[in-house]
């Protein structure tokens, strides 16, 4: 098992966007896949197909109960699994918080009780900036993907988030990979300006893959798909599938 923790340091980036799209192209793979949304806007669900009333539970709820990850974990059309946050409301996400703060490794033991498949690739979907769902993310991770704008706003975030990754890693007492990927690269000179001073600063941890602006990535999520599955051919596609592809080389020059 292969943990990869989605992080950014401000909102609006796209991050939920990417997870969902890195799980379909490494499930495309043949690879077990499974998608944890740890972002309490439970937005992950529309773009792998939604979710019935009936199935509104999720990770949320399993803090006063006695099942299991597995039991609220659904199929999606597009061959990754998924796990919701959860509908369970304000009280229910106040009384998670509060476990996740007293069981530091709540969310290690959850995946290892689970049983999955030794080759699967957990993606953690966390909401941006330090929060209590960052902290059990990091703990349970092996590796970190920062998502980024290509804009002068998110390039003074850099030192915030390499600080962040610093103070979580060293919280959980381990070493633990990272690297970048911009979102919505736009064509104008100033955000392949930007793209160059990520470059200089990140060298090699910066992903080669620039994700391209597209109005067809927010029609995907209207139609509740990823844009994988939607149009593959589009050019952001491309890249997220070659992102995928990327992954799975780390793993294998890990095995």
């Amino acid at each position: 098992m292969f943990v990869i923790a989605v992080v950014s340091a401000k909102g609006g980036v796209g991050k939920t966007t990417i997870s969902a799209n890195l799980g379909a192209g490494i499930a495309q793979t043949g690879r077990p896949t499974l998608i944890i949304d740890l972002d309490p806007q439970n937005a992950m669900q529309w773009h792998l197909g939604g979710l019935s009333q009936n199935d509104c539970k999720g990770i949320s709820s399993l803090i006063d109960s006695h099942r299991g990850l597995a039991e609220v974990t659904h199929p999606s059309p597009f061959g990754v699994n998924f796990t919701p946050y959860g509908n369970g409301g304000e009280a229910v996400r106040i009384n998670f918080e509060a476990t996740l703060e007293r069981q530091k490794d709540w969310l290690i033991n959850q995946l290892r009780s689970a049983k999955l498949h030794p080759d699967t690739v957990v993606i953690l979907d966390t909401p941006p900036g330090p929060s209590v769902y960052l902290r059990q993310a990091v703990r349970a991770a092996n590796f970190l993907l920062v998502v980024m704008l290509a804009d002068a706003g998110s390039y003074s975030t850099l030192p915030e988030m390499e600080e962040l990754i610093s103070s979580y890693s060293r919280s959980a007492k381990k070493r633990i990979g990272s690297a970048y990927i911009i979102n919505q690269a736009a064509k104008r000179q100033l955000a392949q300006d930007v793209i160059a001073l990520f470059s200089n600063r990140l060298g090699n941890r910066l992903v080669p893959y620039a994700i391209p602006e597209s109005p067809e990535v927010e029609e995907a999520l209207a139609f509740e798909r990823p844009i994988l599955a939607y149009k593959p051919s589009n050019a952001a596609a491309e890249n997220l599938q070659a992102i995928a592809k990327w992954i799975l080389t780390g793993l294998k020059g890990k095995a």
